[in-house]
């Protein structure tokens, strides 16, 4: 079996659902209901790294807050 390539978030470990997702569009769900929901394996998928929307606001929050004083804006008033 060719493994199925599937988004998974580096930050939270959920899989970006674009076979059947719940709802209208396209989500991230737990891995672990992801793996019950279709049958697979986590061996029959090839894990593809990614950041969800609410880990990628976080990941950039952590940016910010590391920045250096001098490499631009302050983010203190």
């Amino acid at each position: 079996m060719i493994p199925l390539a599937a988004e998974f978030c580096i930050g939270c470990g959920q899989i970006f659902d674009e076979l059947e997702p719940f709802g209208s569009r396209p989500s991230w769900i737990a891995g672990e209901v992801y793996r019950e929901k279709y049958g697979f394996r986590f061996t029959d998928l090839h894990l593809i790294e990614a950041v969800c929307p609410p880990c990628a606001r976080v990941f950039a929050i952590g940016r910010r807050e590391s920045l250096p004083e001098t490499a631009g804006t302050s983010l203190s008033t």
